[in-house]
C-alpha cells in the first residue's frame, strides 16, 4: 500500500503482465508490417514495463533520437510517443531507398515523409491487433514527428496530464541492419484503459475483495420407500406376426415421354453481303500488322546434307535467275513480282496477284 500512496499511478504486477501481453501482440503485429515494408526479417523481442516519474524519465542512452507521437482518437483515448535512435532509422531508411551505407541520408522532407509511412503502417497494423484483442474498434491519427525529442519535451508532452509515465522498452532486431533498442512511452490512464479493457471490467484497484461463492442449494431427498421381496416382472406375450402375400414390386420404369429432334441446318461460311461492318470495326481490322515474307526459291535436301554444309557451300533453288518471287502474308501466297533496288534496298514490284482460289488450288 506504501508503493500506491507514494505513486498512485503504479502499474500492479498483474496490470504489468497484462499492458505486457497485449503490447507483445500489437507490437509482434508492427514488426510483420516494417517486415514487409523492407523485405527484410524484423523480430521485436517482449517488452520490459515500468511506471516512472516523468522527471526520472531517462533516454539519453539513446540520442540523438527520432520521437514519432501517436494519438488514439476511437476506441481508447490517449497519447503514446515511440523513442527510436536517429541511426537506426537512417538505416531503414537506406534499406527502403536501396542504398549503400546511411551516411548520405539526411532527414529532409523525403526522408520524414518515409519515415511517418513506415510508422503509419507499423502503428496501424498494432492498433488493429489491438483492436482484435480488445474487441472493438481502435484507430490512430497519423503518426507526428516531433521536431525536437530531448527529456525537456517529453516532460512538457506528459506533464499536462500528470506526473507520472508508463515505460516500455523494446529489443528491436532487423536481420543484417539493425540490433538495437526503442521506447514506447504512454499515459498511465491510457495503460490502466488498456488493462481494463482487456479484463472486461470498467475500472481496476490496486487490492480487489474476494468474494465467496454462495452456497450451494439444499438437496431434496427422495422418501425412502420401505424394503420388499424381490418379484420378477410378469412376462410379456410375444406380439402377433403378421405374413403379408403382396406380390413383389416391379421395377420402377419412368413415365415415357416423346423426345423431339430436329434436324441442324448448316450456315455456310463466308461472307455475308447483309451484313454491314462498321467503319470503326473496319478500321479496326486494317490496322493488323500482317507478317510479309518474299520467298526467292525452294529446293529439298536429305538431312545429311543440310548436315555437311560448311561455308562456301552453295545451295540451288528451283527457279532460275529472272523468275519471280513469291510474295507471303503470315504463311499464304498472296501476289508475285519482280525483284528490284530501290535506295540500294531489295524491294519487289508486284506483277501478279493471287486469288483465294487460286491459292487453295495450289495446296491441293
Amino acid at each position: 500500500m506504501t508503493d500506491a500512496v507514494e505513486n498512485p499511478d503504479k502499474l500492479s504486477s498483474m496490470e504489468i503482465d497484462v499492458i505486457g501481453e497485449v503490447m507483445n501482440i500489437s507490437m509482434g503485429t508492427a514488426a510483420t508490417a516494417m517486415s514487409t515494408i523492407l523485405n527484410t526479417k524484423v523480430n521485436i523481442t517482449t517488452p520490459r514495463i515500468e511506471t516512472i516519474g516523468v522527471e526520472e524519465f531517462e533516454f539519453s542512452y539513446l540520442e540523438p533520437v527520432v520521437g514519432v507521437l501517436i494519438n488514439y482518437v476511437e476506441g481508447i483515448e490517449g497519447a503514446n510517443v515511440l523513442l527510436l535512435q536517429e541511426s537506426d532509422m537512417k538505416k531503414i531508411l537506406s534499406q527502403l531507398f536501396d542504398m549503400d551505407t546511411s551516411d548520405d541520408i539526411e532527414f529532409d522532407e523525403i526522408s520524414k515523409s518515409a519515415i511517418g509511412e513506415i510508422m503509419n503502417q507499423m502503428m496501424g497494423a498494432a492498433a488493429g491487433a489491438l483492436a482484435s484483442f480488445l474487441g472493438k474498434v481502435v484507430n490512430i491519427s497519423p503518426p507526428i514527428l516531433l521536431d525536437t525529442t530531448n527529456k525537456s519535451s517529453i516532460r512538457d508532452l506528459f506533464s499536462l496530464k500528470g506526473d507520472n509515465l508508463v515505460s516500455i522498452k523494446f529489443n528491436l532486431s532487423i536481420e543484417g541492419l539493425v540490433e538495437s533498442e526503442f521506447i514506447s512511452a504512454m499515459e498511465p490512464t491510457l495503460a490502466r484503459e488498456i488493462v481494463s479493457m482487456s479484463m472486461g471490467a470498467s475500472g481496476m484497484g490496486d487490492e480487489e475483495e474476494e468474494v465467496a461463492p454462495p452456497p450451494p442449494p439444499p438437496v431434496q431427498q427422495a422418501p425412502v420407500q420401505p424394503e420388499t421381496a424381490y418379484q420378477p416382472p410378469p412376462p410379456q406375450a410375444e406380439p402377433a406376426r403378421v405374413v403379408r402375400n403382396d406380390p413383389p414390386p416391379a421395377a420402377y420404369a419412368p413415365p415415357q415421354q416423346p423426345v423431339q429432334v430436329n434436324p441442324y441446318e448448316y450456315r455456310q461460311l463466308g461472307v455475308d453481303p447483309t451484313i454491314n461492318i462498321p467503319g470503326d470495326n473496319l478500321d479496326l481490322l486494317m490496322s493488323v500488322p500482317i507478317q510479309i515474307t518474299v520467298e526467292l526459291g525452294k529446293t529439298r535436301k536429305k538431312i545429311k546434307d543440310i548436315a555437311e554444309l560448311t561455308l562456301g557451300n552453295i545451295v540451288e533453288l528451283d527457279r532460275q535467275a529472272g523468275d519471280q518471287v513469291d510474295v507471303i502474308a503470315n504463311g499464304r501466297l498472296i501476289a508475285r513480282g519482280d525483284v528490284v533496288v530501290v535506295d540500294d534496298n531489295y524491294s519487289v514490284k508486284i506483277t501478279e496477284i493471287i486469288k483465294v482460289r487460286d491459292n487453295s488450288e495450289q495446296k491441293k
